[in-house]
C-alpha cells in the first residue's frame, strides 16, 4: 500500500506539555505561600491574587498562563481556591494547532488536597477530569466524547496536591542547600509522583529594569527518566521565571509579565520540523525487514530507552551507546489463531478504555461489517488495517489525539487516530491489540509515530496509517506502557527520553 509521509504524531508533546505546564503553574504562588494561613493573616492580605506569565518554547512566545488565587467558604469551611488557565499554539508541518487547559483546585487551610477539576481542550475534543481526595484515597472521574471512566487511587501518607508544592518550599524558609522529598499527586497522571525539592542558590533576575534578588529552587520528578523544573522566586513567594528541563530537549519557560503582554501577539514553532531525526550511515530504501543501527543517547539511560522484544533487540556497548537490531518474521496465516482469542495472558489487551472504546456499539457494528464471517485473526486484522487506511481519507494533522469513536465519526486524523481506531475495531472482534509508540523512517528522516500490534498466536506489528499489513523494520518501539491507561500518557515516555537526544547510525539494511 501507499505510504503517506505527512502522518506523524506529536501527541506525546501535546500531552506532556499539558502535564508539565499545570505542574509549573502550581508553583506560581504569591505571598499566600508563606505557610499555614490563619484567619488573622488572611485579614492583612489582599485578595484575589493574579499571576500572568508568557509561555516560551525555544525562545519563541507561543502562549500564556494565568493563575488566580482566592479564599472561599463552602458549607461553613474555608478553602484556598486556585484557578489556572494555559493557552498555546504550535505548528505541525505547517498546520496550526491550539491547546488549552483550565483547572480549579481546592486546598484546605492546612494545605491538604480536597478537590480538583481539569479540562483539556484539543482540536476536536475536550477531556475533563474531576477528583475528590479523601484521606489516603483519590476518587477520579474522567470524561471524553460522552464516555466516562471512574477509578480510585491509593495515596501515601505524605501526598500533597501539585498546587501545594510551592507552599511547602516557602514554608521551610528557603535555605540554600535545603533538600527534601515529597509525594506529588498529579492531576494529569492520576497518581502520586515522588519529587525532590532542592534550594540551589541565591541569584538576581532582571524585571522591569530592576535587579530582583531571588532563590533558585529545583523540583525533580521521578518519572520518564527524570524531569526537572527550576523556579526563580523572591522571599515573598513571587515567581519571576520557571524553566522546564528535560522536556524532549526543547527549552520551555514561563516568564512573569502583565496581562497585556501575556495576552499579546505570539509566534509559532513547528514542532515536527524541530523534532525529526536524520540518520547517518547506510541509506534506507523501500520497506526493509531487517535494520541494524548504532544508537547513541545524549543524557539518560539508553538501556531504558527501547522496548526489548523477540523482534527488537538491544545490545549495550557501555556509556550511552548500543546496537539496535530489528527483524520482521513473515506471517504464516495458516498458523494464525481463530477469533475470538481468549487466552488469559492477552485478555488485558481486549479491554475498552476512554480512548479505545472497543465496547461501543458503533465500533462493534463497524468491525463486524468489515470482517464479515472471517475468523482467521490475521486475515481479519488485515481487513481492518486496510479499511482504516482507506477510509480515514482526511490524513489530517489538525487533531490532537482523537478517540476511536470520534475518529470513526469524523474519519480524519494522523497516526494516533489511525491507531486507536484500529485497536478498538480489532479488540471488539476478539483480536488482542496493543499500541506502540516510537519512530518510523519516511522519506528522509525518522519521525515520532504510533502503530498497533496484534496477537494472532504471536505479536505482529501493523501500520494502518501507512498502509502496511506488517510494519517494516524501520518501526523502532521506544519505552513506555504497553497497556494503555485512560489518560494514555504512558506512550510519551519514550519521546521524553529521546527527543533531540537520540542519534542513529544505520549499519545494515536488508529487504
Amino acid at each position: 500500500m501507499w505510504r503517506d509521509d505527512r502522518n506523524h504524531s506529536l501527541y506525546p508533546l501535546f500531552t506532556f506539555i499539558s502535564f508539565l505546564l499545570p505542574f509549573s503553574l502550581c508553583l506560581l504562588l504569591s505571598p499566600l505561600a508563606l505557610g499555614l494561613i490563619t484567619e488573622e493573616e488572611l485579614a492583612h492580605m489582599k485578595f484575589p491574587q493574579d499571576e500572568w506569565m508568557s509561555l516560551m518554547i525555544s525562545g519563541v512566545k507561543v502562549g500564556y498562563s494565568h493563575t488566580y488565587t482566592d479564599i472561599i467558604r463552602r458549607n461553613g469551611e474555608k478553602f484556598i481556591r486556585i484557578r489556572s488557565e494555559m493557552r498555546m499554539r504550535i505548528r505541525r508541518m505547517g498546520t496550526s494547532l491550539e491547546l488549552s487547559q483550565t483547572k480549579e483546585s481546592l486546598l484546605g487551610m492546612d494545605l491538604a488536597p480536597k478537590h480538583f477539576i481539569s479540562s483539556i481542550s484539543e482540536p476536536g475534543q475536550i477531556r475533563k477530569t474531576e477528583g475528590w481526595i479523601e484521606g489516603k484515597r483519590a476518587r477520579v472521574k474522567l470524561q471524553l466524547g460522552g464516555k466516562t471512566a471512574e477509578e480510585e487511587v491509593e495515596l501515601p501518607d505524605d501526598v500533597i496536591f501539585e498546587e501545594a508544592l510551592g507552599y511547602h518550599a516557602l514554608k521551610r524558609g528557603l535555605k540554600v542547600g535545603d533538600k527534601y522529598r515529597l509525594n506529588l499527586f498529579s492531576m494529569e497522571l492520576l497518581k502520586p509522583i515522588p519529587v525532590e525539592v532542592n534550594v540551589l542558590r541565591r541569584d538576581k533576575i532582571d524585571y522591569q529594569g530592576k535587579k530582583i534578588p531571588v532563590y533558585v529552587v529545583s523540583y525533580k520528578l521521578e518519572m520518564m527518566g527524570g524531569l526537572e523544573n527550576r523556579e526563580w522566586l523572591d522571599e515573598n513567594g513571587v515567581t519571576y521565571r520557571m524553566e522546564m528541563m528535560g522536556l524532549m530537549g526543547m527549552k520551555m519557560e514561563l516568564v512573569k509579565t502583565d496581562m497585556k503582554e501575556a495576552l499579546g501577539e505570539a509566534g509559532e514553532i513547528d514542532v515536527i520540523i524541530d523534532t525529526k531525526l536524520f540518520p547517518s550511515g547506510q541509506p534506507i530504501y523501500g520497506h526493509p525487514n531487517h535494520l541494524k543501527a548504532l544508537v547513541t543517547l545524549k543524557g539518560g539511560d539508553i538501556g531504558k530507552a527501547f522496548v526489548p522484544s523477540q523482534e527488537q533487540r538491544i545490545k549495550l556497548l557501555g556509556g550511552n551507546r548500543a546496537i539496535l537490531e530489528i527483524d520482521r518474521s513473515p506471517v504464516d496465516e495458516s498458523k494464525s489463531a481463530q477469533t475470538p482469542i481468549t487466552s488469559p495472558e492477552v485478555a488485558q489487551f481486549l479491554k475498552s478504555t476512554l480512548y479505545v472504546q472497543s465496547d461501543d456499539p458503533d465500533i462493534k457494528r463497524k468491525a463486524k461489517e468489515i470482517i464479515g464471517d472471517e475468523r482467521n485473526a490475521w486475515r481479519a486484522a488485515k481487513l481492518i488495517c486496510g479499511w482504516v487506511y482507506e477510509n480515514i481519507y482526511d490524513k489530517s494533522l489538525k487533531v490532537g489525539f482523537g478517540s476511536a469513536k470520534n475518529t470513526l465519526e469524523t474519519l480524519q486524523g494522523d497516526c494516533t487516530e489511525h491507531t486507536v481506531l484500529f485497536t478498538a475495531l480489532a479488540r471488539s472482534v476478539g483480536i488482542p491489540t496493543r499500541i506502540c509508540a516510537g519512530l518510523v523512517y519516511q522519506g528522509d528522516a525518522f519521525y515520532y509515530h504510533f502503530w498497533p500490534e496484534v496477537y494472532i498466536g504471536r505479536w505482529v506489528s501493523m501500520d494502518p496509517t501507512l498502509g502496511e499489513y506488517q510494519a517494516d523494520a524501520t518501526h523502532i518501539q521506544l519505552a513506555g506502557g504497553q497497556l494503555e491507561s485512560d489518560t494514555a500518557l504512558e506512550f510519551g515516555e519514550g519521546v521524553l527520553r529521546t527527543l533531540n537526544r537520540l542519534s542513529i547510525e544505520v549499519l545494515e539494511v536488508k529487504p
